[in-house]
């Protein structure tokens, strides 16, 4: 998965209450034009995913096969949400 392929699987999520996995943190996603945000339930503050960072760790997450948002410290902090859509599709997907 790539980000467009997350981007488009963001659409088909909208509504839905997804899980982090580490903490188990509810958030929602939201796809506008191009840009991909993820949404805390807790605190409802929007946050943008950045492109070329979310590729990064889907690319590495293909590599490595790691769930450990804690990998990808040093790419994003949003990793753990970017693993949690990535986790969702895959489960999907089989």
């Amino acid at each position: 998965m790539n980000f467009a392929g997350a981007t488009n699987y963001c659409r088909l999520l909208r509504g839905e209450t997804l899980y982090t996995e580490a903490r188990s943190k509810a958030f929602s996603v939201q796809v506008e034009g191009g840009a991909l945000w993820f949404v805390p339930i807790s605190s409802g503050k929007r946050r943008r995913a950045n492109p070329e960072k979310t590729e990064n760790v889907l690319s590495l997450l293909g590599k490595t096969g790691s769930w450990s948002p804690g990998s990808y410290q040093d790419i994003t902090f949003h990793a753990s949400y970017i693993l949690a859509v990535a986790k969702r599709h895959a489960t999907a997907a089989t």
